[in-house]
């Protein structure tokens, strides 16, 4: 057997199962499907969809984005949304995070039924002005990627209750905040279908992976 048949054969052995699973994941009868975080009953009914008889959803916000808008959760009715919590001058993190939802603008740009929310946990510094000049340096498409700022405790609270992450205040060190590095996928519905770390590209490799899940899941 020549060298070029084996090379051949071992390519088959590596794709043909790689090739397999991803057939069997998005379009066979068992195809993958995302859990309902905090749903008091989610089960499969015999069509292989989710039924859900209570779950929490995201509760409803109003803040102004980096052009001054006022975007309220009624906006993203209808739409998958990323969202993640953040502040301009976060030395840390922040912009591990920020790099990678470049990744995931990037491959659903042209996606109108999917959007980025970030807000910020330092509302009195990141003003709709600061977090445009941050969006610019990040090169956020404005109709994709909402930069959010607004009263700080209502922010906090919606990171605590409604998305079940942490956001405050640093109290031992002044100007310094304490935010979660989770990125959370919510579906069309308002629920949470999964967290993931923000600044591990893996986690964001799978995040974009269920993103196209719930994708097939609404297409079919």
């Amino acid at each position: 057997m020549n060298k070029i048949t084996k090379a051949g054969i071992l390519v088959l052995i590596l794709v043909v199962p790689v090739f397999l699973f991803q057939y069997f994941k998005f379009f066979g009868k068992n195809h993958y499907k995302l859990p309902v975080f905090f749903a008091t009953d989610s089960v499969l009914n015999d069509q292989g969809k989710y039924v859900i008889t209570e779950a929490h959803e995201v509760p409803d916000f109003s803040f102004k984005n980096q052009d001054g808008i006022t975007i309220k959760r009624e906006d993203f009715k209808g739409k998958i949304v990323v969202v993640d919590f953040f502040f301009s001058r976060c030395p840390g993190i922040c912009p591990q995070m920020t790099n990678q939802l470049v990744r995931v603008q990037e491959k659903f740009k042209q996606d109108s039924l999917f959007q980025i929310l970030s807000f910020t946990v330092d509302p009195e510094y990141d003003s709709s002005s600061v977090l445009k000049s941050y969006a610019l340096k990040y090169g956020a498409i404005p109709e994709k990627w909402h930069f959010l700022t607004g009263r700080k405790d209502s922010i906090y609270s919606l990171a605590q209750k409604g998305f079940f992450i942490t956001a405050m205040e640093d109290k031992e060190r002044p100007l310094d905040f304490i935010h979660s590095e989770k990125l959370v996928l919510v579906d069309r519905e308002g629920r949470i279908r999964g967290y993931y770390n923000g600044t591990d590209s893996e986690e964001v490799d799978r995040l974009i992976t269920e993103i196209q899940v719930l994708q097939y899941e609404y297409a079919n």
